[in-house]
């Protein structure tokens, strides 16, 4: 029996924001010119937040770090989800570290390492909400809609993290990356597109103790205890502040990176964590926890 709280929110977020990261620094090696600078950014933090979300994992499964024979059945375990979310983990962390290592000793990354961190990547950030629906306890995890959610959710911080740095050390190469202005106007768009679906489709769940439960986890959500961190965390500053700054640069007319686009960046990072808080725990407060 595992609790879910607030602590899996981080594993979550820092899983879906490393596969992002590493997502752009892989778009952006292929880009003209290579954009090393902001490749290497993102090829760091890739791995370093999905092995400290791992981490986390660990420590608030009490899987390894307390009982390394319980660990040891987790990652042998084929049929739990968390397995496959561990292996899944395990092959990005390689393909990621062996890219960086080749980028620090200054030679080019095969397009077939690329290609396997791609797969890596969306894995990662597809398994952050894949591991919330084998929960059939929750109408709110249990739906196909929120894998898409987080890993949209993902790309935008994983993007929005890398940019934020490279915002004040290769704010040029960032400029000069084409793709990014509609990225960064089209990522918030689908999250809250997503957003929506997957509360309307919690709304209308069918079943007596479904319906009750749905419609609790909905309310607290959207008036209840959690209401705040929804609205001001997940919505204000994970959708609406990001949506604004990459429309204005999106319009502008040399895409320039300004102090705004900088204010997007931190406001989907924070809004990006806000949103896997507030649906572990609006989730989990309707019962004491779920089993895997």
């Amino acid at each position: 029996m595992m609790v879910w709280d607030g602590v899996v929110a981080c594993d979550l977020f820092l899983a879906g924001l490393g596969a992002g990261a590493f997502l752009l620094s892989i778009v952006a090696g292929w880009a003209p010119g290579g954009a090393k600078k902001v490749r290497l950014i993102g090829s760091i933090v890739g791995p370093v937040a999905v092995a400290l979300g791992a981490l986390t994992l660990m420590i608030d499964a009490k899987a390894g770090l307390g009982d390394p024979l319980r660990f040891f059945y987790l990652i042998t375990n084929l049929g739990s989800p968390m397995t496959w979310g561990v292996l899944c983990l395990s092959f990005f962390i390689v393909i990621s570290v062996i890219s960086l290592i080749m980028q620090l000793c200054k030679k080019d990354v095969p397009r077939v390492l690329d290609v396997l961190g791609i797969v890596a990547a969306a894995g990662v950030a597809t398994y952050t909400g894949v591991l919330l629906g084998y929960s059939v306890s929750y109408p709110l995890w249990n739906l196909a809609v929120l894998p898409f959610l987080f890993v949209c959710s993902a790309a935008l911080t994983g993007f929005s993290f890398v940019s934020a740095v490279a915002y004040f050390v290769a704010r040029d190469e960032l400029q000069d990356l084409g793709f990014l202005p509609k990225v960064e106007a089209a990522l918030p768009a689908l999250v809250g597109l997503f957003l929506v679906v997957l509360l309307a489709v919690t709304a209308t769940t069918g079943g007596d103790a479904g319906a009750v439960a749905a419609a609790a986890t909905v309310q607290g959500m959207l008036a209840g205890s959690n209401a705040l961190v929804f609205w001001l965390g997940a919505v204000i500053c994970g959708i609406a502040v990001p949506l604004a700054a990459g429309i204005v640069r999106l319009r502008a007319a040399r895409h320039e990176v300004t102090a705004l686009s900088l204010v997007g960046y931190v406001a989907a990072c924070v809004g990006g964590f806000a949103l896997r808080y507030v649906i572990v725990v609006a989730a989990v407060g309707l019962s004491i926890g779920a089993a895997f």
